[in-house]
């Protein structure tokens, strides 16, 4: 047998958790192509079929679930190494820590760390923006910030707020309709929104509920699309308040508070990284930011 390359390993762990090549890109950023050549070499260094490729995705052989077994245990072992060095480094205030949220809470915290930084200049921070979660368990990030409560995995959990949510356009949309939106005449207004695939969001299904309003006819996949769209003059739209409060000058706020959006705010990190200075540091900084906010 060829010397292991022990980072292939670890791609057969990703394509088996994810049952597809194409799912497993998504989560890597490795394209389909090199994933499945990455697991044919694993193949040919091992001398064994492990995975079985079919209509419906990727299916373990008996000898790939084997080692798939032996690589998590593996997998876990290293996380635990990351970990209790983490443990030991209780007094020092330094080294990166990764925070994993969504498009406008990670808007909302790159704009607010420089304080931080005057604070503790040997902390580097990554910001993780992502629609889904990252595994705190496997390490994808050190902390998460989500609109809800984990459930899954050994981790503490702290809730740091509220996200509320306002009716917004433009202000030269607002002169040009400003008779219709006073009077809530939705059906003779546009309407700016997420696409199809994120119709399922409580802000997406609370504009498509607006009686007699159109569906979005611009619409995007991501927050800061929604937010160039309302700015830019192209109708209503649901944002963040914090975004309205930013830029009072781009938004017009139609409808200041909508009570039934209301989000609360969580922070989770992993239960093995909590005493850790840096993450400490960190994570009470954002609980202050979103205290204040």
């Amino acid at each position: 047998m060829k010397h292991m390359n022990w980072d292939n390993l670890r791609v057969l762990v990703i394509v088996a958790r994810s049952k597809t090549l194409r799912r497993a890109a998504q989560k890597t950023g490795i394209s389909p192509a090199t994933l499945s050549r990455r697991i044919d070499d694993l193949e040919q260094e091992l001398g064994v079929k492990l995975i079985e490729r079919v209509q419906a995705g990727c299916i373990p052989t008996a000898a790939g679930d084997k080692i798939i077994t032996w690589a998590k245990e593996m997998e876990e072992i290293a996380f635990e190494i990351e970990r209790t060095v983490d443990q030991q480094e209780l007094h020092a205030v330094e080294g990166t820590v990764r925070i994993n949220a969504d498009e406008l809470i990670s808007y909302f915290l790159t704009s607010r760390f420089e304080n931080f930084h005057k604070l503790y200049p040997k902390v580097e921070i990554e910001i993780i923006t992502s629609h889904r979660a990252y595994s705190l368990t496997r390490l994808e990030a050190d902390i998460g910030i989500r609109t809800f409560r984990p459930e899954q995995g050994d981790l503490t959990i702290q809730k740091i707020g509220k996200l509320s949510y306002g009716l917004y356009c433009a202000p030269n949309y607002y002169q040009r309709h400003k008779e219709h939106i006073d009077r809530q005449e939705w059906n003779k207004l546009g309407f700016v929104g997420f696409d199809e695939a994120r119709s399922h969001f409580e802000t997406e299904k609370w504009l498509r509920n607006l009686p007699k309003a159109p569906i979005p006819w611009l619409r995007c996949s991501y927050a800061l699309g929604i937010f160039d769209g309302i700015s830019h003059g192209n109708g209503l739209g649901v944002l963040d308040t914090f975004v309205g409060t930013e830029f009072p000058d781009l938004l017009y706020p139609v409808i200041p508070h909508i009570p039934e959006l209301d989000q609360d705010i969580w922070t989770s990190v992993h239960s093995g990284l909590r005493s850790s200075a840096r993450i400490k540091a960190v994570r009470n900084y954002i609980n202050e930011l979103f205290t204040r906010q």
